[in-house]
C-alpha cells in the first residue's frame, strides 16, 4: 500500500480525521490528504521535541504546537504521541520509527475518536517496523 493510500484509505476515509500527512522525522512529506499545509519546520520542530531527552512537555508546554500555521495548546504529549488542541479542534502527532502521523480533527469530530483511528494505523506501521 502507497503512503497516500495509508492517509486516503485508513484516515480520511474514516470520517474521524479532517485532514493528516505521513512525514519522516525532518519534517518532509511522503504524503498528505488535499489541502493539509503542514510544514516542514513545524512537523519537525514536534518530532525533535519528542526525540528531545528533556520530552514533549518540557518543550511544548510553553511554545504551543504550530501546525499549518495554526498554534495550538499543548494538551499532553510524551516520546510516541502528542495531542494539542485549539478550541474544539485538535491534532495528534504520533511518532513512529521512521515518521510522523500528524492529523487534523475539526470541532464536528470528538479528539478520542481521532485519536482512535490515528493509534490504529500508528500501531499497525509500528508492528510492520516503519
Amino acid at each position: 500500500m502507497s503512503w497516500q493510500a495509508y492517509v486516503d484509505t485508513n484516515l480520511i476515509a474514516s470520517g474521524q480525521v479532517t485532514s493528516a500527512g505521513i512525514y519522516d522525522l525532518q519534517g518532509n512529506p511522503w504524503a498528505y490528504s488535499a489541502g493539509f499545509a503542514a510544514q516542514i519546520t513545524e512537523v519537525k520542530a514536534v518530532a525533535d521535541a519528542m526525540q528531545s531527552s528533556a520530552g514533549p512537555a518540557s518543550v511544548l508546554s510553553g511554545t504551543g504546537v504550530t501546525i499549518a500555521g495554526v498554534k495550538y495548546m499543548f494538551v499532553r504529549g510524551d516520546c510516541d504521541e502528542v495531542y494539542a488542541k485549539k478550541g474544539q479542534t485538535g491534532v495528534l502527532i504520533i511518532k513512529l520509527k521512521t515518521c510522523v502521523i500528524v492529523s487534523y480533527h475539526g470541532d464536528n469530530i470528538q479528539p478520542g475518536a481521532c485519536t482512535n483511528v490515528v493509534g490504529k494505523l500508528g500501531d499497525f506501521l509500528k508492528e510492520n517496523g516503519i
